[in-house]
């Protein structure tokens, strides 16, 4: 195996001009870690807040202030195991596992805690499983920890035709809620499609505004105010904050508990955690086809700056794919 390897780097912060698709070192696993071949990744909001360093608190909580920790960006992955380290008990060198391992994924290789994988279904493809990293975790968890979704209850997914949204409206469904999604009109195809009850195109009708109520509202999109989406929320409901907003953000954060405190309304605003055992619940939903990978282009490694310069307009329908050969 050579020592070498094919990746797309950003050594500096800026938009996707800045990187370059050249050879580095091939990365090393230590005891703890396992080395992947990788067959696929995708690109997230989460990869070009980072790569332009923006805004700045990302630089100073994780980032590096001056110039990127990693030069390599790119969370989600699957792949094959091609090497594990000495203490490695959870996988093998051939197991195919997929999950959402933080950084190093726009490339041939990326080491990784084997607490950040599960293994890929053998009916699931490298792309399918490669795509739902952050976004399927993020879905997950906001329904079903954040919100508590229960049968019967009338959710709503602003931004349901998104990376995020497109698992949400169908994991919520497989929970037995009823679903309405809010998207533009060019996907109100595909939002249905995806098995939402309704869909509310968000051109022609405002959600806050039309006198229906919802006991969770999910919110990819956070382009709301607190004031207008809280009319929108039943007596007794949840307002889940996801889409990045740093108004809303900031809003909700220092005040959210205190708005909603006398009113039996509650406002969740979290980040997704990679959990092993919903890497697991993931992987099953994508093989009994519950759920499934909505993407809407495919990408080769060497082109990940066009993938990431795409997914900045923020018209990607579902998932955004880099398929590695």
């Amino acid at each position: 195996m050579s020592d070498m390897m094919q990746a797309v780097t950003s050594r500096t912060y800026g938009g996707p001009e800045v990187m370059k698709f050249e050879q580095i070192a091939r990365p090393v696993p230590n005891a703890e870690q396992v080395l992947i071949k990788i067959a696929a990744t995708s690109v997230n909001p989460y990869d070009w807040h980072f790569l332009r360093g923006k805004p700045f608190f990302i630089r100073l909580a994780a980032s590096g202030l001056m110039k990127p920790k990693n030069a390599v960006l790119g969370a989600d992955v699957s792949g094959t195991v091609e090497a594990v380290g000495a203490n490695v008990t959870l996988f093998k060198v051939g197991d195919e596992v997929f999950g959402d391992v933080g950084a190093g994924t726009f490339a041939q290789y990326t080491v990784a805690d084997p607490s950040k994988l599960a293994l890929k279904p053998v009916k699931v493809s490298h792309i399918d499983a490669g795509v739902v990293g952050i976004a399927g975790l993020t879905a997950l968890q906001a329904l079903r920890d954040w919100a508590e979704v229960k049968a019967g209850q009338k959710v709503l997914i602003n931004g349901a035709s998104g990376g995020v949204g497109t698992y949400a409206v169908q994991i919520a469904k497989a929970y037995g809620a009823e679903v309405t999604g809010v998207c533009s009109t060019q996907n109100v195809a595909l939002v249905r499609g995806l098995g939402a009850d309704h869909v509310i195109d968000y051109k022609k009708e405002d959600f806050t505004d039309n006198g229906q109520t919802y006991d969770v509202i999910i919110d990819l999109a956070a382009n709301r105010s607190i004031a207008d989406t809280k009319r929108a929320m039943a007596p007794m409901s949840r307002w889940v904050l996801v889409g990045f907003n740093l108004k809303n953000m900031l809003m909700g954060g220092l005040f959210g508990r205190w708005l909603f405190s006398d009113s039996g309304k509650a406002f969740v605003l979290k980040v997704a955690e990679v959990v092993p055992d919903d890497l697991t619940i993931l992987a099953e939903m994508l093989a009994s086809g519950q759920i499934r990978s909505v993407i809407d282009r495919t990408y080769p490694l060497k082109d990940t700056p066009i993938a990431i310069e795409y997914i900045e307009t923020m018209r990607a329908k579902g998932k955004v794919a880099i398929e590695v050969s």
